[in-house]
């Protein structure tokens, strides 16, 4: 069997550096689109702060899928408010216990530690959306980076990408392109700034 990874510091990090890109919009930036096809920069940030309270409820057994996909936000304070409500979701994964418990992920059952990775991949995705819609570094730590897109090759090795999937059919990453916008192909998001 293989051994279940830890990615609570990954989740832990991931956050941090998504708090911090979610702070620096500028308000006349929410109506602009993104490569997150779905949602303009106002929709991604409603998204993105949907995802602690789904972070919750996978370690308390219950499944991510019952909750909205967007929340309503107070757009003074977004970012601090987001890093709030991710660190009190990380501290609901303070048992070591939950990484080997069979959870709801969003694929179905599987370990917790395996949920949590998919949480790492879906954050890193969207921090890069953000960063690059609103003209911000959209490359994160890049070990952080590397193991998204390790996470994401393990999860989606079988799974049906392409239209009406969360996930798309991946694209050709630029040339000199950096981890996270390798993940950000790989998983079939691309972003013309032209």
């Amino acid at each position: 069997m293989d051994q279940i990874s830890d990615f609570r510091p990954d989740l832990d990090t991931a956050q941090t550096w998504v708090a911090d890109l979610i702070s620096a919009v500028r308000p006349d930036q929410l109506d602009s689109p993104t490569p997150c096809t779905e949602y303009d920069v106002r929709g991604l940030l409603q998204h993105i702060s949907a995802l602690p309270a789904k972070v919750t409820a996978v370690a308390a057994g219950g499944n991510r899928r019952e909750l909205p996909p967007q929340v309503a936000i107070d757009e003074e304070g977004v970012g601090e408010r987001y890093r709030e409500e991710a660190a009190a979701a990380l501290g609901a994964w303070g048992d070591d216990a939950l990484l080997t418990t069979t959870l709801t992920a969003p694929w179905g059952p599987a370990p917790g530690g395996a949920a949590l990775g998919g949480f790492v991949m879906e954050t890193v995705a969207h921090g890069w959306d953000l960063a690059v819609a609103t003209g911000q570094d959209p490359e994160a730590d890049p070990a952080l980076a590397a193991k998204a897109h390790a996470i994401g090759e393990r999860a989606l090795a079988e799974a049906p990408r392409g239209s009406g999937m969360p996930f798309g059919t991946p694209v050709e990453a630029p040339a000199g392109a950096g981890p996270t916008t390798r993940l950000a192909a790989f998983l079939g998001r691309s972003w013309d700034r032209g």
